[in-house]
């Protein structure tokens, strides 16, 4: 049996009750990490700083399947397969072509080998408070934001990651 079925749902997320730490606000309560301080490091690419990541989420499959002789009319439930959902990233435009290449390498043949990603949040003292852990990468997307004359915005392009998997990171949290 888990801990959360043991011990109950209360209390689960009672850190932020938490009156100690390194993330512990004004009124002596601890805050939710802000997404703004962020970095991403990938395998062939370095660290590299982004407007926007998206994407970190999962869900399982659900298998159904009715049972014969009980006589209820319900299905059993059993988890299948997990799917994770693709990552997104957008980053204004330079003159070094960095994201583009890591993605037309893919596209000309020239490379097919998945990466790995550590993608960390840092709080307002530039320590690492959480990272994630994306498994085996790879792009699948690439755009860059439309040109017009009329627009003075900057560029920006998006690439799109598919990959096998995502973990956070509990041993970077601070506090």
């Amino acid at each position: 049996m888990s801990d959360v079925a043991t011990t109950g749902i209360q209390n689960l997320g009672t850190e932020v009750l938490t009156t100690t730490g390194s993330n512990v606000g004004p009124g002596g309560l601890s805050a939710p990490l802000r997404g703004f301080r962020f970095t991403a490091d990938f395998e062939g690419l370095g660290t590299t700083s982004f407007k926007s990541v998206s994407g970190f989420g999962s869900t399982v499959d659900v298998q159904e399947y009715r049972e014969g002789g009980f006589g209820f009319l319900t299905k059993r439930k059993l988890p299948g397969l997990v799917n994770y959902d693709e990552i997104t990233l957008e980053k204004g435009l330079y003159s070094n072509p960095l994201l583009y290449n890591f993605f037309s390498d893919y596209l000309e043949g020239q490379t097919f080998k998945p990466v790995n990603a550590v993608i960390t949040v840092f709080d307002n003292a530039g320590s690492p408070t959480a990272s994630w852990q994306v498994i085996n990468a790879w792009p699948s997307s690439y755009k860059s934001s439309d040109l017009s004359a009329e627009d003075s915005s900057i560029l920006i392009e998006t690439l799109t990651l598919q990959h096998e998997g995502i973990k956070r990171d509990i041993t970077a949290t601070a506090g």
